[in-house]
């Protein structure tokens, strides 16, 4: 019914890590951090968050979407909840249907619904309830929050189980709360200090790179230096009209002026925007880190 509670999602919210909280713990959410969801969950900090108009349009509108899914594909979806005290996880999922091995999870989104971060819960749900396949109902929200089901809005996406992704998700649950002990004996840890219990690989590999860092930044004002005097040189080499000059180690050679030839991307794409448009490589990027030095105080 609507406006109350489920028992099942917030009894013992302090003690499980539910299907919501893995973004944050895999550091995905746009909402949360792990260290933040670690606050909650001992106790240090509230949890401020009571709901809003989009969570109360998803509850509104749940209840159709599975009530239709159910009806057009013959399934038998029905809310359900799996609890695994040992391990600290609990799986709410939207839906179960034991006869087909299916769970369901809806999704009432905006205009870019957050994929990532669903598919997550839902690999816990799979491996929770022990089945292979998973669908994802995503259900565009109107922009007036219209709460009559409109089939038109609903897209359905089938999620496999990623048992490499599961026990990922399982080891950095077991880090999380491994962690929150941590936390409750010092609540006055910075984030730093928090996300190092249990990386002593990458506190050490921090601390080079660290190191490699302040020698690429001493060696890019060396190659400042090293530009501008190369400037010179040719200057020099120039103003005297000497070619080539030897010292004991270096042979210097003055390249004259030339021409180099190069594609206008820019210009293309202007002025044939279509054109251009077919050539456009999408590639996928590896992930990576950021650095960036902290300035001297």
């Amino acid at each position: 019914m609507f406006g109350v509670k489920d028992i099942n999602v917030v009894q013992h919210r302090d003690k499980l890590v539910g299907g919501s909280d893995v973004p944050a713990i895999l550091g995905i959410s746009k909402y949360k951090t792990q260290f933040q969801l670690a606050k909650e969950k001992t106790g240090i900090e509230p949890s401020e968050f009571k709901g809003n108009e989009y969570t109360t349009y998803g509850n509104v509108l749940e209840p159709q979407i599975r009530e239709y899914i159910n009806a057009i594909n013959e399934t038998n979806f029905q809310p359900a909840t799996k609890t695994d005290v040992e391990r600290g996880i609990r799986s709410n999922t939207d839906g179960y249907d034991q006869e087909n091995q299916l769970i369901l999870e809806i999704k009432t989104h905006g205009k870019t619904p957050d994929i990532r971060s669903y598919e997550a819960q839902m690999q816990l749900y799979m491996y929770q309830f022990g089945v292979e396949y998973g669908w994802l109902a995503l259900y565009e929200r109107p922009d007036n929050f219209d709460a009559e089901f409109d089939a038109d809005r609903l897209q359905i996406k089938v999620v496999h189980r990623d048992d490499q992704y599961v026990q990922h998700i399982l080891d950095a649950i077991e880090t999380f709360w491994i962690r929150c002990e941590y936390l409750k004996e010092k609540p006055d840890m910075t984030e730093q200090e928090f996300m190092s219990v249990g990386q002593n690989e990458l506190t050490i590999v921090a601390q080079q790179v660290e190191k490699l860092e302040l020698q690429l930044a001493s060696f890019k004002k060396l190659e400042e230096q090293y530009k501008a005097m190369k400037d010179k040189l040719y200057q020099l080499m120039e103003e005297y009209d000497v070619k080539k000059w030897e010292t004991d180690r270096i042979v210097i050679t003055r390249v004259l002026p030339g021409k180099r030839e190069s594609f206008d991307s820019t210009r293309f794409k202007k002025e044939h925007p279509e054109l251009a448009q077919q050539y456009i490589k999408v590639s996928p990027t590896a992930g990576s880190v950021r650095i960036k030095l902290k300035e001297a105080n």
